[in-house]
């Protein structure tokens, strides 16, 4: 069983506002541990330097971009953080976008803005590993 308490996130996006959000709805929703950072680099020595039990990241960022961290990330030489559950935050939900997410390895697609509860729907999806996740085209937007 999950204990949301010990649960240890991890949200990357380059804007400090969306960062903050993010962080409180994770906090709201029983999230134990919130980490930040502030582009895809950081997020990949943070991830090389930790594990995390989810990753919430936003899609366009100027240094590396969350498909470049999810090539990264999903390279079984990644080690434990390639199997990391990602959930994509985009403002940009092209077609071109979220097939490009499917094959780099997304769990899971937030529209920015979202709600706490949707980011709550996002959450069960990638936690428990029966239920359908962005794979699936008709439960991709929450």
């Amino acid at each position: 069983m999950i204990i949301a308490g010990r649960l240890r996130a991890l949200v990357v996006d380059d804007n400090i506002y969306a960062r903050a959000i993010s962080s409180a709805s994770l906090k709201k929703l029983g999230v134990g541990q919130i980490e930040e950072a502030d582009g895809g680099a950081q997020a990949i020595l943070m991830l090389m330097g930790a594990p995390y039990d989810l990753v919430l990241m936003d899609w366009y960022m100027p240094d590396i971009s969350g498909a470049g961290v999810l090539t990264v990330m999903r390279d079984a030489r990644f080690g434990a953080a390639s199997k990391t559950p990602v959930i994509l935050m985009t403002a940009y939900p092209s077609r071109e976008n979220l097939q490009r997410a499917r094959e780099t390895g997304i769990n899971e697609v937030l529209v920015k803005p979202f709600t706490t509860e949707q980011l709550g729907v996002a959450l069960g999806r990638v936690l428990t590993p029966d239920v359908p996740t962005a794979g699936d085209a008709d439960k991709l937007f929450l």
